[in-house]
């Protein structure tokens, strides 16, 4: 009887082989066959497979970070995305108006000056401003038109707010809605004011009869003057930027005026005068006075001795300034007495009598402002 494990249909070997098995050949059509591989024998171990994301895994992984990227970029466009028109813009500048802040109201606004221009729209300036608005109602916003109702002063005026927009997309309260207020005088001026604030006058040049500035402003009244000399000044004037266009009074022409210090200074010139005057009386009618004293002199025909001046009442002047001279015109005219003996005899046998005459006093002479004090010349 024969042994079963040599039977003729167990294929495997009864020892190993002495080297690795041939590979098989190659498919005669040419088709795609599987590398081949030893432990593709029967019996073989095959080794164990590297461990990977299966591709389901990897697909939903895949569409989970795109999903989370698109999220991210939804969040990006809603924070940084411009504003659909110039609404917001508008809330936050009359608010600002409102508070009495004008920084914030000029960072949502473009008033189409440069900045050296933009000096009444400024907090040390506006914060003393009158009239700033009451309230307002946004009405109607769309692109760069918004529509809105204003209260200022308690008026109510509903204007169309002209908006811009940047190349960034950042809406602004545009040039078009402000109003300027004209800083001018009949004469130059060294600086103006306004609410107390100096603001430097063009060098308009010695030829020039006057000063002016046109500067924007926000809504409100504002007080206008003159600063930088002591010996001018004005009479305030206001100016008013209305919503109201039609009530705005904005263009006030200053007019210069002389100060009180140089009134009072002009006045201590005249009576300087005056009394040098008095002090060098000639005691002859036939004598005259010298030059500024020519209101002192006596016309007397006869003889005369003793003359002597008084004055009873000081007359009263006026300053009008031409270019940079100011001239004394008489306002009220004064009084004076002049006494003096006449010879009513001859040369031979004198008879001196007393006599007295009242006379008109006035003043004239111009003040010239020279190394910055005021200097009396006679006209």
């Amino acid at each position: 009887m024969e042994n079963p494990s040599s039977a003729n249909n167990d294929p495997r070997p009864t020892s190993a082989p002495s080297g690795p098995p041939a590979p098989p050949p190659p498919p005669a059509n040419g088709a795609y066959q599987q590398p081949y591989s030893p432990y593709q024998q029967p019996g073989a171990i095959p080794p164990q497979p590297k461990r990977t994301l299966s591709r389901k895994v990897i697909i939903a992984i895949a569409a989970g970070a795109a999903v989370v990227l698109a999220a991210a970029t939804v969040g990006l466009v809603l924070v940084f995305s411009p504003a659909p028109d110039g609404g917001t813009a508008a809330t936050t500048y009359f608010q600002a108006l409102k508070d009495g802040d004008a920084k914030k109201a000029l960072s949502v606004s473009d008033p189409g000056v440069p900045e050296n221009e933009a000096v009444l729209l400024q907090d040390n300036i506006y914060k003393d401003a009158g009239q700033h608005i009451d309230g307002f109602r946004i009405l109607e916003s769309k692109g760069e038109y918004v529509r809105v109702e204003v209260t200022q002063n308690g008026r109510k005026q509903e204007d169309v707010l002209m908006m811009t927009k940047s190349p960034e997309g950042e809406w602004k309260v545009g040039p078009k809605n402000f109003q300027k207020i004209r800083l001018s005088s009949n004469r130059p001026v060294k600086s103006f004011t306004v609410n107390g604030v100096e603001i430097a006058a063009p060098d308009s040049g010695s030829t020039s009869p006057d000063s002016q500035l046109l500067l924007p402003a926000f809504p409100g009244e504002y007080k206008l003057g003159i600063s930088g000399d002591k010996y001018a000044t004005v009479e305030e004037k206001k100016a008013l930027i209305s919503i109201d266009r039609r009530i705005s009074d904005s263009f006030e022409t200053l007019k210069v005026l002389p100060s009180q210090l140089l009134l009072d200074e002009t006045k201590a010139l005249l009576q300087k005068r005056q009394e040098a005057c008095i002090a060098a009386a000639p005691a002859k009618a036939t004598q005259s006075f010298s030059s500024g004293c020519s209101g002192f002199n006596l016309y007397e025909s006869r003889p005369t001795r003793n003359v002597k001046w008084t004055i009873d009442q000081e007359p009263t002047f006026t300053l009008s300034l031409s270019k940079d001279v100011w001239y004394i015109q008489s306002a009220e005219k004064g009084k004076a007495t002049v006494s003096y003996e006449v010879n009513r005899g001859n040369e031979a046998n004198p008879k001196w009598e007393p006599h007295s005459e009242v006379r008109e006093a006035r003043v004239s002479g111009e003040i010239h402002i020279i190394d910055g004090k005021a200097t009396l010349k006679e006209s």
